[in-house]
């Protein structure tokens, strides 16, 4: 390794182990807490695999086994063809933001460094921010199939290697795409990007699609034709050039104790990580100077007179607010849209579940049945709450401390420091519940649901938006990191994690006290005093949870945001 990128290591191995001496500051009771949820998280990721293993054995044992393997074997390929493809999109995210746009690198540049150290220290960095929630989601399945098929004890270190080799080959494809972008495509690299993570997302709704249509050709044949036409178009996630299929396969061939065919798959993995990070560290060298000179001299496009004239509209319909109030609002909104990293993946998450709603009938569930009904409802309330949760957490926590080093020009302006904290919720407020109310309106009309019933998820969505959205400005004004403008970095911090458990328990609370009770023991009426009996407690404890949410997060950060020196 080059004695630049090993200075550049040292320096942020100090700056972590900083880092974790800083922990001594913080309340260990909040420390405590996050790692019990962190460990209850884990633990029921890995119950839900231990509990599909055992549901296969009892669905396809005995003369299926054969059926069983393959499924096996199709699922995995398939599960890590989607995080490669999610994890390279991530890396390439956070790889534009740190070559490009980081003063650290500015600095860096300024340095005695060559820019293939900067460009492989920035990936190895940015690999740390991308690949932790990978890690946390993959290690329960690797102990469950482990545990479950009772696997020899080189699986383990085994399943380690090829997790590894796995994140380091989607970093170095994210970085050598982002070169390419900033180097060829620079007129606007991010709205490239944002491309790109469309198309993907449009050939992965065509691939959906496709396999329903498979499934309802197959309706009226037998369970095993079905089987094999679905398995059939899965069976592109097992072809033998794909990285993820190499680390499915290795894994399994790891815990079935075929040691052979398992180094087989580690070393043509480990080969091809070599190899791309050679073919990363040539591109560094040759295009990574030119595409950063020419994102720096990338000047920002006027919007029309249209865009312009909308934005003026927005600030004058805005009711019942101060015009200072209105005028920060309507910057971030502006902030937001003139930035196609962030609304894409808004685009891209949401606009998955759209689709998948409006093709809910082409499903064919038995929607006649009251419990297919209201179970495909809660569940569609309950994967709209947890996304718009993550969401919050990625975009919204962040914002106050993307202010930055220019928060000094807002402290100069005759604007209350509480006016910027609120203008930061009404805008997450009124975002989060315009894009999930339309989503579970949407999902309620498909699937014909009562007037009450709509009415019901339409205030517990009400809810959740208020909640998520306070939770999330309060404790990024609790945690402000105004030195960094990575927002991915600022995620990650103690704050970020905190707000991300907190806003998970909240979204759990408020399903729990409005939701359940109606779909769980209410599905036999559709209003009257049966509906109110079983909702209208739930409602009042969840309103008061709610308020609670709201009020104390805000409160906190408002305090904490007045006696912030900048």
């Amino acid at each position: 390794m080059r004695p630049g990128i090993l200075l550049l290591l040292s320096l942020r191995n100090r700056a972590a182990w900083n880092a974790v001496c800083d922990l001594r500051r913080h309340s260990r009771t909040k420390i405590v807490v996050i790692l019990l949820f962190a460990l209850a998280l884990w633990l029921g990721l890995y119950w839900i695999f231990m509990d599909g293993f055992r549901f296969m054995d009892r669905g396809l044992g005995g003369t299926l086994e054969g059926l069983r393997t393959y499924i096996l074997d199709v699922g995995l390929a398939v599960f890590f063809l989607s995080l490669f493809v999610m994890l390279a999109i991530s890396n390439g995210i956070i790889a534009y933001g740190a070559l490009f746009r980081s003063e650290e690198t500015a600095f860096l540049l300024a340095r005695p460094l060559r820019a293939p150290d900067i460009f492989a220290y920035k990936m190895l960095e940015g690999i740390l921010f991308s690949s932790w929630a990978f890690f946390f989601l993959v290690f329960p399945l690797v102990a469950a199939l482990g545990i479950y098929d009772r696997a020899p004890w080189y699986y383990y270190p085994g399943a380690l290697l090829l997790m590894g080799g796995f994140a380091l080959l989607a970093a170095a494809a994210g970085g050598i795409a982002t070169l390419l972008v900033g180097r060829f495509l620079t007129r606007s690299p991010r709205r490239v990007l944002a491309l790109l993570i469309l198309i993907v997302s449009l050939v992965a709704i065509v691939w959906a699609l496709n396999l329903i249509g498979s499934y309802r050709a197959s309706l009226d044949r037998s369970g095993e034709v079905w089987m094999q036409r679905v398995l059939g178009k899965l069976g592109l996630s097992r072809s033998p050039l794909l990285p993820s299929y190499w680390v499915s396969d290795g894994l399994l061939a790891f815990a079935r104790g075929e040691l052979a065919r398992a180094a087989y798959r580690l070393e043509l993995l480990g080969a091809t990580v070599l190899f791309a990070g050679m073919v990363a560290v040539h591109a560094a060298r040759r295009f990574y100077l030119p595409a950063y000179h020419r994102a720096q001299a990338l000047g920002r496009r006027r919007g029309t007179r249209a865009v312009e004239g909308g934005y003026a509209l927005m600030e004058r319909a805005l009711p019942g607010m101060s015009d200072d109030l209105r005028a920060l609002i309507v910057k971030d909104v502006k902030s937001f849209l003139r930035d196609p990293v962030q609304w894409s993946q808004v685009l891209v998450f949401f606009g998955l579940l759209g689709v998948y709603f409006i093709n809910m009938r082409n499903l064919r569930y038995d929607l006649d049945q009251p419990f297919w009904k209201h179970l495909i409802s809660l569940l569609n309330v309950i994967a709209t709450s947890l996304t718009l949760s993550t969401f919050t957490s990625r975009f919204i926590f962040p914002l106050l401390s993307l202010e930055g080093r220019k928060f000094w020009i807002l402290g100069l302006l005759p604007i209350a420091r509480r006016n910027i904290l609120y203008s930061k919720f009404w805008f997450a407020f009124g975002g989060s519940f315009l894009v999930s109310e339309s989503l579970i309106l949407l999902s309620d009309a498909m699937l014909g649901l009562p007037g009450p019933v709509m009415a019901l998820h339409a205030v517990m969505m009400l809810f959740v938006c208020a909640g998520l959205s306070a939770l999330a400005v309060g404790t990024g004004a609790l945690y402000p990191d105004l030195r960094e403008d990575n927002p991915s970095r600022i995620v990650s911090g103690f704050g970020g994690t905190l707000n991300l458990v907190l806003s998970v328990l909240y979204v759990t609370l408020i399903i729990a006290f409005m939701a359940v009770p109606y779909h769980v023991t209410g599905m036999s009426f559709s209003g009257g005093e049966g509906l109110r009996a079983a909702v209208l407690p739930g409602v009042a404890a969840a309103a008061l949870v709610g308020l609670c949410a709201v009020i104390l997060p805000l409160r906190l950060g408002v305090r904490a945001f007045e006696k912030l020196e900048v």
